[in-house]
C-alpha cells in the first residue's frame, strides 16, 4: 500500500506531469512512483489515495518586489523548479509514498519594501498577515479533515512576519487535527548543521573578504540573483553586472540602505552572482529540504527542532507593527463596508 505525502508550494508553479488513470491506481510495486498534481486528479482518484502515506506539498513564493533587473515572474519560475526537484527526490527515495503537489500560493505577507518604509510599492502585492495565515490554515485543515496526515510547506519568502504566520498555521492544523503540517523551510533555516554546510559551500565560490562584503544577503542579492541565473537566466537583465554593492552587516544597516533616496530595491552585491554558484546553492537547498521531509516521514520528532522565531527582530519590529496596524485598520474598514452593503 502506498502512502501519500503532500507538498504545499507557497507561491510557485509546478510542472509535474498529470497522472493517467493507471498511475492514479498504481500498485506499490510500480517501478517509477508518480508525482501527482492535485488539480489534475478527479475527486475519486484523490479519495483512493492511502491517507497514512500520502504527502501533500504546498509551496509559496509571493508576488513581491525584487529589483529592476529581475522580471516579475522570476521568483515563481525559480520556486517551481525547486519544488519539482524536491518532490522528485523524495519520491525516488521513498517509492512507497505518493507525492501530491498542491497549486502554488503566489502571495505572502510583507516584502523588502517595508524596510524602506514603503508600505505600497508597484513591485509588491502581498496579503494581510491574518489573510495569509487563514489561507494556509484553511488549506491544511481541509486536507486533514479529508483524512490526509502529511503536509509539508515549502516557503521561499524570508520576511519574519510571514514566517510567524506560516508556523502558526502549521501548528494550528497539526495540533487541532492530530496530523503533521510542517514548515520545512523554517527547519532548514534554523538547523545549524545545514547552515554550516551552506557556509562551506559559499567558501568554495567566494573569498572571506568577499563574503564579509556581502553583508546580510537577504533580498535580491548574490544568492537570489545566482539562483535565477542558474534556473531562468532569460529573466535576469544584463545590467545586474553593473549594480553597485548595497550591503549592510545588520538589520539596522539594511534599513539605512533601504530608506536612502533612490533605493532600487536590492541589497548586497548581485553583480558578483554567477550561475555556477546558483546551481550549487539550488542543489544544497533541494537536498537538505528533501532530507528533512524524509526524516519526518520515517518518524523523527521534528517538533523538538528549532524553527522560525515567533517574535519580530527588534530592529524592524516597529516597521512591521505599523504595517500590521494598517492592515487591522483596513480589515475594520472592509467589515464596515460589508455591513453597510448588507443592510
Amino acid at each position: 500500500m502506498k502512502h501519500v505525502l503532500g507538498v504545499l508550494l507557497v507561491g510557485v508553479s509546478c510542472s509535474c506531469a498529470a497522472p493517467t488513470d493507471e498511475q492514479a491506481t498504481q500498485p506499490s510495486g510500480a517501478a517509477t512512483p508518480p508525482i501527482y498534481r492535485i488539480e489534475e486528479l478527479t475527486w475519486p482518484q484523490i479519495d483512493a489515495l492511502d491517507r497514512a502515506r500520502t504527502l501533500f506539498v504546498p509551496a509559496r513564493r509571493d508576488a513581491r518586489a525584487t529589483w529592476p533587473a529581475f522580471a516579475r515572474g522570476s521568483r515563481h519560475a525559480c520556486g517551481g523548479s525547486e519544488a519539482d526537484a524536491v518532490a522528485q527526490r523524495v519520491s525516488r527515495a521513498s517509492p512507497e509514498w505518493n507525492v501530491v503537489m498542491m497549486p502554488a500560493i503566489a502571495y505572502g505577507h510583507s516584502g523588502a519594501n517595508q524596510l524602506g518604509d514603503l508600505p505600497i510599492h508597484p513591485g509588491t502585492y502581498a496579503l494581510r498577515q491574518s489573510t495569509f495565515r487563514s489561507l494556509l490554515a484553511d488549506i491544511g485543515s481541509q486536507l486533514a479533515q479529508n483524512g490526509f496526515r502529511w503536509i509539508f510547506v515549502l516557503n521561499g519568502h524570508g520576511a519574519p512576519s510571514h514566517g510567524i504566520a506560516t508556523d502558526e498555521a502549521c501548528d494550528f492544523v497539526s495540533e487541532r487535527f492530530g496530523v503533521t503540517m510542517l514548515d520545512v523551510t523554517a527547519l532548514f533555516r534554523a538547523d545549524p548543521q545545514i547552515q554550516a554546510r551552506g557556509a562551506e559551500l559559499n567558501g568554495l565560490f567566494f573569498s572571506a573578504e568577499q563574503l564579509a562584503s556581502f553583508g546580510l544577503d537577504v533580498h535580491a542579492g548574490v544568492g537570489e540573483t545566482a539562483g535565477m541565473l542558474a534556473v531562468r537566466p532569460d529573466l535576469v537583465r544584463r545590467e545586474y553586472r553593473r549594480l553597485p554593492s548595497q550591503a549592510g552587516a545588520s538589520l539596522e544597516e539594511l534599513r539605512a540602505v533601504a530608506t536612502s533616496p533612490g533605493w532600487q530595491g536590492y541589497l548586497s552585491s548581485p553583480a558578483l552572482a554567477t550561475p555556477e554558484y546558483g546551481t550549487a546553492v539550488e542543489e544544497w537547498w533541494i537536498e537538505e529540504i528533501s532530507e528533512l521531509i524524509r526524516q519526518a516521514i520515517r518518524g523523527d520528532d521534528m517538533s523538538s527542532r528549532p524553527g522560525a522565531p515567533d517574535t519580530l527582530p527588534l530592529p524592524i519590529a516597529p516597521v512591521i507593527e505599523r504595517a500590521l496596524a494598517n492592515e487591522a485598520a483596513f480589515a475594520t474598514e472592509l467589515e464596515a463596508w460589508l455591513a453597510q452593503r448588507r443592510r
